[in-house]
């Protein structure tokens, strides 16, 4: 269908094609009002759940419609987060169903859990990878015990010949086939062609007529929800476009697929194709029609030898979309900056992206496939901090195409983190250049202004973000930030404020309100946000190092200890908090020590000024 999860999980779980629910790439959301699975089952007396593995299928994004537990890891990712917190590992998500049939299967359900082990970033530890092994292969051995457990779960409480299970997948894994390491990119059978295996309940109704061991068929997602629920006899909605595997003639012989992720994100052309039988025909500059049967890798195009039978398939997949043409009902998505962001946190470009162009012109997906591999690449080497060589990939593609927004992006990006904040901010106003409307581009070129201390330009630039994207926490934070560096200490604290109101769980928001009660020395207050800060990022050494400051103002000594202490535990080699550290020491009548301290802080900055200052002041001393 689509080799993406959301928009493959889109039209599974509807049973409509992507180009009529207007969801064909992650990040955009399913209209309210769909008619879904859960929702049928759910008008039916059944319970519904879904526990889920990855933030790519946030209830944001529509597809909770029907779902009484829709259970997701959703939780904000404050300064300092992983970007692997947007994943949940299937042993969580197994456990969460579990509990959850706990106290529910005491009357008919739908549960639904997804695992997302199998995508990268690999987040196995290092106990689990000597179990199962590393990388794509170790995932997989992981999430087939995981699923060994909970059918051993569903054994146990008499569960699974009670029970239609249904195991399938969303898409494959390209895995080098066709120069494709992972998915989303192409649509050969490599990212298409997933499994279905379907067990039978015991004593299962059949009207007289027996249940199928095998269809052989081609068949597509859009068949999944009819099948399931033809098999617990309740009525397809007229909405749903697939056709049950186990109506008379089986299911429909045309089965449609497409990828827009080249034409939206790397200036190439758009996929679709369609199968019927064992032919298949792929639109694109240079068409491709292959003969399943013969060559299931895809290997040899003959559309060439075969134009007549190739152009009938693209007649029929012209058809296909003018059919459904009136009920399609795209959504306007505009994709907030934060959802972007944790995207590209798991490796997928989304978003504006770069220049678009019809299927049927433009340069070939087959011709950017290389420039694809090395973007993931160097977005892999990013995630392991070797930024210079992600740089100098991500350069390598720009040169070839220098319009490609998303990849000058993370390169700016890259250069942010590694303190280039002139060379990001080249970056970032190409980015604007090409797309004004860019939230994300105005929040990371106001950044940048920040961290270069041009407060005045920080400003103007985060008040676009907001104004193109209100509410977009991030900016708010920045903005926060400059507002208190520019001495407006009442307007940093209403942006603070404000994030607190939409976010009640931000590290940022808190610390920033604890730092700026501290500098009105109000410590109390100070004490208490800082608290609250540190409650949601305990390993946060730079508000270890305020809360101890504070409390070497308030002379609670033991305390301001203990706080510096632990910034130099989670950050051996912060000057401020050994200088702080000195301090306390000092004031608790151990000159000894404070000098050390005093010491190392100098040891980690040498032009760190109030070390220097209180070295002098020790050796005047008598």
């Amino acid at each position: 269908m689509v080799p993406l999860t959301l928009p493959s999980h889109v039209s599974m779980l509807t049973s409509t094609y992507p180009f009529v629910n207007g969801v064909e790439d992650n990040g955009e959301r399913l209209a309210p009002g769909a008619v879904t699975l859960a929702g049928t089952l759910r008008s039916h007396g059944y319970r519904t759940a879904a526990f889920l593995g990855s933030f790519v299928l946030d209830r944001r994004f529509g597809l909770d419609q029907g779902f009484e537990t829709y259970d997701s890891p959703t939780g904000a990712l404050n300064s300092g987060s992983d970007p692997g917190d947007i994943k949940r590992k299937g042993q969580a998500v197994a456990d969460a169903g579990e509990a959850w049939l706990n106290t529910h299967s005491d009357r008919p359900f739908f549960l639904f859990l997804h695992f997302y082990d199998l995508h990268t970033p690999y987040d196995l530890s290092a106990a689990e990878e000597a179990k199962f092994g590393k990388g794509y292969h170790g995932e997989l051995s992981y999430v087939d015990h995981v699923i060994g457990g909970f059918w051993d779960y569903l054994a146990a409480h008499d569960l699974v010949n009670q029970s239609l299970i249904v195991f399938t997948s969303d898409h494959g894994e390209g895995l080098g086939d066709h120069g494709e390491s992972t998915h989303g990119f192409f649509i050969y059978q490599s990212t298409l062609h997933v499994p279905l295996i379907i067990h039978w309940p015991g004593h299962w109704p059949t009207d007289g007529a027996p249940l199928p061991e095998r269809v052989d068929t081609p068949a597509s997602l859009l068949d999944l929800s009819p099948t399931i629920l033809d098999a617990v006899r309740i009525p397809k909605p007229q909405a749903m476009e697939g056709k049950s595997v186990l109506a008379a003639g089986g299911p429909p012989g045309d089965v449609f697929s497409e990828s827009l992720y080249p034409q939206r994100h790397f200036g190439a052309s758009a996929l679709a194709s369609l199968r019927q039988g064992h032919y298949k025909y792929i639109e694109a500059p240079r068409p491709e029609f292959y003969d399943l049967a013969k060559d299931p890798g895809e290997s040899t195009n003959l559309y060439a030898d075969k134009g007549s039978l190739a152009s009938a398939y693209r007649e029929k997949l012209k058809q296909l979309r003018q059919l459904y043409e009136p009920r399609s009902r795209g959504t306007a998505n505009a994709l907030s900056p934060e959802v972007i962001e944790r995207f590209h946190a798991l490796g997928y470009l989304v978003g504006n992206g770069s220049a678009r162009n019809s299927a049927s012109s433009g340069v070939d997906p087959k011709d950017r496939i290389a420039d694809y591999e090395e973007y993931g690449k160097a977005i892999y080497l990013a995630s392991l901090s070797h930024l210079e060589e992600a740089d100098a990939i991500l350069k390598g593609i720009l040169a070839r195409d220098r319009d490609l927004s998303d990849v000058r992006l993370a390169l700016g990006l890259n250069e942010q983190r590694m303190g280039r904040d002139a060379e990001a901010l080249d970056d970032f106003r190409a980015v604007l250049a090409a797309e004004p409307a860019s939230a994300i581009a105005h929040l990371d070129a106001g950044l940048s202004y920040y961290n270069l201390r041009q407060y005045e330009k920080a400003g103007r630039e985060l008040n676009a973000a907001l104004a193109i994207s209100p509410g977009y926490t991030k900016a708010e934070v920045v903005l926060a930030r400059t507002l208190a560096q520019e001495h407006k200490y009442d307007e940093a604290g209403a942006e603070f404020n404000q994030v607190l109101k939409e976010t009640p769980d931000s590290y940022d928001a808190h610390d920033g309100l604890g730092t700026l009660a501290a500098m009105r020395g109000d410590w109390s207050e100070s004490e208490k946000q800082l608290e609250a800060a540190l409650s949601i990022e305990p390993a946060a050494a730079e508000t270890h190092n305020t809360l101890g400051n504070v409390y070497l103002r308030k002379g609670e000594m033991a305390l301001a200890r203990g706080q510096f202490e632990e910034a130099i535990r989670l950050k051996p080699d912060y000057a401020a908090a050994h200088y702080g550290l000195g301090l306390t020491m000092a004031a608790l009548n151990d000159p000894d020590g404070a000098r050390g301290e005093f010491e190392k802080a100098l040891n980690a900055d040498p032009n760190y000024l109030p070390a220097q200052n209180a070295l002098a002041r020790f050796s005047k001393s008598p």
